[in-house]
Parts: C-alpha cells; structure tokens; sequence
C-alpha cells in the first residue's frame, strides 16, 4: 500500500489536520508533536503494513496518550522489527588479546545449536569515560549482531569473563523478549535467567563483575585504559 492512501486513511482517522512524515529511522519509528490546530506525526514505514485498528491505535496515543493504544502500537512495532532484520557495517572481531570470532565458535559448540548464525564483533573505542557504569556486551536483534565492549580485550581480563558476555549475548538471541499487556518489554525472561545460571562460569563472573569498574577505574588512572 502507498503512503498516499495510508496517509488519507490515517487522515480520516483524526479529528485535527495531520501534517505526516514517513522514515525510516528504527530507533524513533513512532514520535508527534501536538499543535494548537494540527497533529504533526513522524512514522516508520513499518505503519504501512499496518491495519486500520493499528491506525486507530496511533493516533489516540498521539492524542490521548491512551495506554492501551500504546501497547498497541509498541507490539506492531516489536512484531515487525522482531521479522525484519537490517544491515551493518562490518564487525571487527579480532582484539589484540581476544579473538571474538573464535570465542563466539567454542561457546556454540559448547551451549547452543549448530544452526545459531549471529555477527560478533568490537565496540568502538568511546571518548575519555569516568566509568560510572561499563555495558560489557550488547545483542542488537534488529541486525542479529553482538557488540562486546573493548576494555574486555585486555591480557588482566579473565577469558571465562569474555566467554560468559559472549554466552550472556547469544542467549537474548535464543530467548525473545517478553511483552506485556501494557506494552513493557522484558529482555531477561525467567526461562532466560534460568539458563544464564546454568553456565558454569555464571557465579565467578558476576563476582569479577562486582570489582570490574573498580578495576578498569585504576587502569585508567595508571594511563592503561
């Protein structure tokens, strides 16, 4: 369907004149601006495919912020995003201590089945930190790549601790995220949980865990960050 009729359709829908722009920005896919005499929405194309409730459901949470409408909305969203993978620039897996590629290759063997595909690869080194809080490892489902955070490619970093992120990682994309009725999203399910405890590294690595931004906060002070 076009963004001529969709737009019509949605037109019909709201009781203000509607001044719509479509993208494609994954990260905003539903934002509005509400005017004394207009309703000024940006959506992602993903709404094209939507169904007039869907529809209906977007403007009263532009308009009312109508909670039932918003788990509406969120779940077409995650239902659509969950379907429709994107791309990337390519991943550099390979550290100066640790090779993500092969770390990731000895954890399926080990856990997961032989068919789990996903990218891995390096963060980008970021600015200066005073490490208030360090995201080791991040699961992008969208693109089906996993991103490890590169103060971990240190000789001082435990192997068992790089092993463990990468086994944390892959699990989120084993075990879907969970929504419910009103529209929260739980990325750390119980059947999830329960399978990160099962790793034999699981209680070590969350005391290292525990030291680590005390560590890394002393490396950077000894200029080895």
């Amino acid at each position: 369907m076009n963004t001529l009729h969709k737009t019509q359709i949605l037109q019909s829908l709201c009781p203000l004149p509607l001044h719509l722009v479509w993208h494609e920005n994954r990260r905003t896919y539903f934002s509005f601006r509400r005017e004394k005499k207009q309703l000024s929405l940006r959506l992602h194309r993903l709404f094209l495919q939507a169904p007039t409730p869907v529809l209906e459901a977007v403007i009263q949470m532009a308009l009312k912020k109508d909670p039932e409408s918003t788990a509406i909305v969120k779940k077409m969203a995650h239902l659509y995003f969950s379907q429709n993978r994107g791309s990337g620039p390519a991943l550099n897996s390979a550290g100066s201590v640790h090779h993500l590629q092969e770390i990731y290759e000895r954890v399926k063997k080990a856990y997961f089945s032989a068919d789990l595909e996903i990218e891995i690869g390096w963060s980008e080194r970021s600015p200066a930190s005073r490490y208030r809080s360090i995201t080791f490892g991040t699961y992008n489902r969208f693109l089906n790549r996993i991103r490890i955070h590169p103060l971990l490619d240190d000789a001082e970093v435990p192997l068992y601790v790089v092993e463990f992120i990468v086994y944390h990682e892959m699990l989120h994309a084993v075990y879907l995220p969970r929504m419910d009725e009103s529209g929260r999203c739980s990325i750390h399910t119980p059947e999830f949980k329960e399978k990160e405890r099962q790793h034999p590294d699981y209680k070590r690595t969350k005391e290292w865990e525990k030291k680590s931004l005390q560590f890394f906060k002393m490396r950077k002070r000894h200029g080895r960050s």
